[in-house]
């Protein structure tokens, strides 16, 4: 597989509710902090999967270490907002006592997507941060972002404000996160489950995110496929198996019983795969197996977290 995620900036993370993007978003940043990056994790408040996935107990909009050079943040729009406020005002004296009156709570929450785009906006402060030696700060900023449906109005916000405002401060914020977006430095990743219905929504998503054209459709991520865990189909290797171990005819119909269904859904899981590869030829498509629910989630991330080296080393 070629390296598709290598010098990205901000990778999103998007993908249906239930199909597993937080617990991918954190094996993606344990991969890239096995290969040697200084990844951040980013979630939008008041979601706290990633928090909890780590057991980090983290105030909204502050940055939080992981572990080395491996760092989480909760943005929290209101905040956003605020730190806005005060970067416009200048003087802290005076934006704190704008922030506390009415005028300002009631133009933050009825100006049309303005904390929404200081909060996509807060990405744009993350990625230009740089440390001593002047090197990225984070490398990559990944992001747990909204689900499919909300992520095209999300990720289009700065675009959309910018129709809106048309001179002015909040126009020029609106700009310099629409340019970062727009970048080659960011990229989408899309998850997706193995069933026909979820494949088939996911390449409905593509052509949504291709009619964007950027930021582009790095890879897509097939999670929890039960597929992946067998490389027997034929079903008369257990029945003889079922032979050898099965004390009754009884038990050994109704196992094999189930293990029919199994095939059967199987094999239809690996059709759809399939049909998902032929038809995204242009991308990555990348494919992992169903670990199991007695996991707490961090040993799952940790245990996905090995399949994606080949997205960020390329390595075959």
């Amino acid at each position: 597989m070629k390296e598709t995620l290598s010098g990205k900036r901000v990778l999103f993370v998007t993908g249906k509710g239930g199909v597993g993007k937080s617990i991918l978003s954190a094996a993606l940043g344990l991969s890239f902090r096995r290969a040697g990056h200084r990844p951040l994790l980013v979630e939008f408040y008041p979601d706290k999967r990633l928090g909890n996935i780590f057991n980090i107990k983290a105030q909204p909009y502050q940055e939080t270490a992981i572990e080395k050079d491996f760092t989480y943040i909760n943005i929290s729009p209101a905040d956003a907002l605020a730190e806005y406020i005060r970067r416009q005002l200048v003087l802290d004296v005076i934006s704190k006592f704008v922030i506390n009156t009415k005028f300002y709570r009631h133009f933050s929450s009825t100006a049309p997507g303005l904390k929404e785009l200081v909060a996509v906006g807060k990405l744009y402060d993350l990625e230009k941060k740089r440390d001593d030696e002047g090197t990225s700060l984070y490398d990559p900023i990944i992001v747990d972002a909204p689900q499919l449906g909300k992520f095209v109005p999300f990720i289009r916000t700065p675009r959309s404000v910018m129709d809106m405002f048309r001179i002015g401060p909040v126009r020029k914020e609106a700009e310099k996160v629409n340019g970062l977006i727009l970048s080659n430095r960011c990229s989408v990743i899309m998850v997706s489950t193995p069933d026909e219905m979820a494949i088939t929504e996911a390449l409905e998503a593509k052509k949504e995110l291709s009619s964007m054209s950027k930021p582009a459709l790095s890879a897509i991520i097939v999670n929890m496929a039960v597929s992946n865990r067998i490389s027997i189909t034929d079903t008369g290797y257990y029945a003889t198996r079922l032979q050898e171990i099965a004390g009754n005819q009884a038990s050994r119909d109704g196992i094999m019983d189930a293990v029919k269904m199994f095939m059967t859904y199987a094999t239809m899981e690996k059709k759809a795969v399939r049909g998902l590869n032929d038809a995204v030829q242009d991308i990555p498509v990348l494919t992992l197996p169903f670990i199991g629910m007695d996991d707490d989630e961090l040993s799952i991330a940790e245990s996905l977290s090995a399949h994606f080296d080949p997205l960020i080393t390329g390595a075959p």
